[in-house]
């Protein structure tokens, strides 16, 4: 198992088993770095999305300039092709409590990141160099994603609401 691997198995919540022999308890997931899909489906009422960030155990949230970008261009499109109340999301956006921050786009992280996700989807790497560089897991429903497992944890919706529960 690779070091990056282990470093975001330990970023589990709950008790799981590596073997038959032993039981590991793993720490909770205290923040996490969340993409653009996910910001998106808290707004427009994903329920389990945002179960999630009501949770109790609910961790920190973070995204990075360009999801929140992001965000900010398809909320009146997703509004209108759903037929939504566009200020009603708007209200929902400004209150959720996420944190904005940079990625450095100069070191190891941004590095590793670009080379995982540049040809798949170049609009994902940042998301993934925050995650490397304060080594959180990410928390998306995004299928570029997939290439990133081997240096990242990444959580779909379903899978991080199974841990809050346990």
């Amino acid at each position: 198992m690779s070091n990056c691997l282990a470093n975001c198995r330990s970023n589990w919540r709950g008790c799981t088993y590596p073997s038959r022999r032993s039981w590991r308890i793993l720490k909770p997931i205290e923040k996490i770095v969340i993409d653009a899909n996910a910001l998106l489906s808290i707004v427009i009422g994903g329920k389990a999305a945002q179960r999630i960030v009501l949770h109790l155990k609910a961790p920190e949230l973070y995204a990075t300039v360009q999801a929140y970008s992001e965000v900010e261009k398809y909320l009146p499109i997703l509004a209108e092709r759903k037929n939504l109340n566009e200020k009603l999301l708007w209200s929902v956006w400004r209150i959720l409590p996420v944190e904005i921050v940079a990625p450095s786009t100069l070191g190891p992280a941004w590095e590793k990141a670009w080379h995982c996700l540049h040809q798949r989807d170049p609009n994902d790497v940042p998301t993934l160099a925050l995650a490397l560089e304060h080594d959180w897991p990410i928390w998306s429903q995004d299928k570029d994603f997939e290439e990133a497992q081997d240096v990242c944890k990444v959580y779909s919706t379903a899978e991080l609401l199974r841990i809050l529960d346990s």
